[in-house]
C-alpha cells in the first residue's frame, strides 16, 4: 500500500519533477515519476496536434484517449517538448498542497517552432505516492493555445 505523504512532502516531490523537466535528463525525470504514473491531458490539444501526435478531431470530453504513461511522458518531455517550444519560461504562480495532492498554476511562455510566440496559463493537479508523482491532470486554455499555435492557417503538424 502506498505511503501517504503530507502536503510538504508532496510539494517537494512536484518541485523535484519540475526541476527534472527543466534538466531534460531522462533518468532524473524517471526518478521523479512513479512507475505506474499517468498524465491526463486534454485530447486533441494544439501541442499534440502540432507535434503530429494527435488530430484536431480528437478534441472533446475526456475519454482516456490522451492519457500518457511513464514512457510517453519521458518521450514527450525529453524529445518532443523542445521540438515545439524554445526560449521557454515556466512561471509557477501558485502551488498548494494538501495530503497527497498538489495543485499548481503556471504560465508557460515560449517561442514555437513556427516562430510564433506562445503564452498560456495551465493548472496541473498532481497526486504523489511514495515520494514520486503518480498522477498528473492537466487543464489549460485549449482554444487560446490553438489560436496561438495555428492562427488562421491550416491545422497540421508545426514540426
Amino acid at each position: 500500500m502506498p505511503e501517504h505523504a503530507d502536503g510538504d512532502d508532496s510539494k517537494a516531490a512536484v518541485v523535484r519533477l519540475y526541476q527534472a523537466y527543466a534538466s531534460r535528463d531522462p533518468e532524473r525525470i524517471a526518478a521523479a515519476l512513479a512507475d505506474d504514473v499517468t498524465w491526463i491531458a486534454p485530447p486533441g490539444n494544439a501541442t499534440q496536434v502540432a507535434l503530429g501526435l494527435g488530430r484536431a478531431d480528437d478534441a472533446g470530453p475526456p475519454d482516456g484517449s490522451n492519457t500518457l504513461d511513464k514512457a510517453m511522458i519521458l518521450d514527450f518531455m525529453v524529445n518532443h517538448f523542445r521540438r515545439l517550444f524554445t526560449e521557454v519560461s515556466n512561471d509557477i504562480r501558485l502551488m498548494i498542497a494538501e495530503g497527497d495532492h498538489v495543485v499548481t498554476e503556471a504560465r508557460l511562455a515560449a517561442t514555437l517552432a513556427n516562430g510564433r510566440r506562445y503564452v498560456n496559463d495551465y493548472c496541473f493537479v498532481y497526486r504523489v505516492a511514495d515520494g514520486r508523482v503518480s498522477e498528473i491532470r492537466e487543464y489549460m486554455d485549449t482554444r487560446g493555445g490553438w489560436v496561438q499555435v495555428f492562427g488562421d492557417g491550416p491545422v497540421m503538424p508545426v514540426v
